[in-house]
């Protein structure tokens, strides 16, 4: 049996909202609570944009408090879904594995992106619960102007 693999792409439209796109619909995610979505947008990909839309809500208070310039935020999220579980659950449960890699534009450290992030996992209730139920990886990827780069 093939692995099922659910993907979702979000990025800053705002500082509070998040467009995210999924393999056949675009939707927008504001707070990370409220979803105006299309209703034929999968369930998996729906908890996927929930972890998404919550990182990068907690993304954006904690990069205030940390005075982080974040220009905005991209986030990419992917499951691999375990068929066997997939009538039974409707939460994170669903997943063998999740991947998210995130993608602050800023002009901050990386030592300080990793402080940010790291702040993020802990603060955030949505991650903590994906971490309970599924493996939950979270990559930081900072991109560098090549004409600055030592």
């Amino acid at each position: 049996m093939s692995n099922k693999v659910v993907k979702v792409l979000g990025f800053s439209v705002r500082e509070s909202q998040l467009a995210i796109k999924t393999a056949n619909f675009s939707f927008t995610v504001k707070d990370g609570k409220e979803l105006v979505k299309e209703a034929q947008v999968n369930s998996e990909e729906l908890i996927l944009a929930k972890l998404a839309g919550s990182i990068h809500a907690i993304g954006n208070l904690i990069g205030l408090t940390l005075n982080v310039d974040l220009k905005s935020i991209q986030i990419e999220v992917s499951g691999v879904v375990d068929e066997a579980l997939q009538q039974q659950h409707l939460d994170a449960g669903v997943f063998k594995k999740i991947e998210v890699v995130v993608k602050p534009t800023s002009t901050a450290s990386i030592v300080l992106l990793k402080e940010w992030i790291d702040a993020v996992k802990l603060a955030c209730p949505v991650f903590a619960n994906f971490k309970q139920q599924t493996p939950t990886i979270v990559t930081l990827v900072k991109e560098y102007d090549h004409v600055n780069v030592a």
